[in-house]
């Protein structure tokens, strides 16, 4: 298992990797291939955005039109022209040893809390291209230069999984993934309730024997 898979599992986390569409997936293969090509030892934002730009009728294709403004992108991010050639399929790619760059990480990053702002299982194509789009980078201006920002993709998003629904979460990984999220979300309140109530209970403790 390369390296560069390893981080866009979040560290080894083995059930945000499994979040990943097929789409997803291979535009990660796209982007390490990408990388491969230059002798990079590194993948960068810019390889993300042209590995989501390589196949069609994919949600962040759909919603960002990457296919059309492919050679566009490509110009704006300084990416070079590769040669006509079939791309490998990512699980030809095992054996990489290619990592995310700090920008990269943060895409990802990005990309899983824009799956779950639209409370989806799945990490898909389309949330990567958000997560790309969440802060500036070289990958994020030439999304820009299209014409296309992040409020008008995550609308885009919404009319999309309308026209095409996401495939449902398995059953064995959903109740999982809604613990780890909402624990996330109620943690901090829980904590300050307990916090304002250990607080209240030493306050009545104080007065209590000035009452008596």
């Amino acid at each position: 298992m390369g390296n560069s898979e390893k981080a866009s599992r979040g560290g080894g986390a083995q059930s945000v990797y499994e979040r990943y569409t097929e789409a997803t997936r291979k535009a990660i293969s796209y982007a390490r291939q990408e990388a491969e090509h230059r002798g990079d030892t590194v993948i960068s934002v810019a390889d993300l955005l042209a590995g989501l730009s390589v196949d069609e009728n994919t949600r962040a294709e759909r919603v960002g039109a990457l296919k059309s403004n492919a050679f566009y992108l490509r110009w704006l991010m300084g990416l070079p022209a590769l040669p006509e050639r079939v791309w490998r399929e990512y699980d030809e790619l095992e054996r990489s040893h290619l990592e995310l760059d700090t920008d990269a990480k943060r895409a990802f990053a990005f990309a899983l809390m824009e799956a779950d702002r639209d409370d989806e299982y799945w990490i898909d194509s389309d949330h990567l291209l958000r997560g790309l789009m969440r802060f500036p980078n070289r990958a994020h201006f030439a999304v820009l230069k299209t014409e296309t920002n992040l409020a008008a993709v995550r609308e885009a998003s919404r009319a999309d999984r309308v026209a095409f629904k996401p495939a449902a979460a398995p059953d064995r990984k959903l109740v999982p993934y809604l613990v780890r999220k909402y624990a996330g979300i109620w943690a901090p309140v829980l904590s300050l309730v307990c916090y304002i109530y250990i607080l209240f209970q030493g306050f009545a403790m104080t007065l209590a024997p000035m009452a008596k």
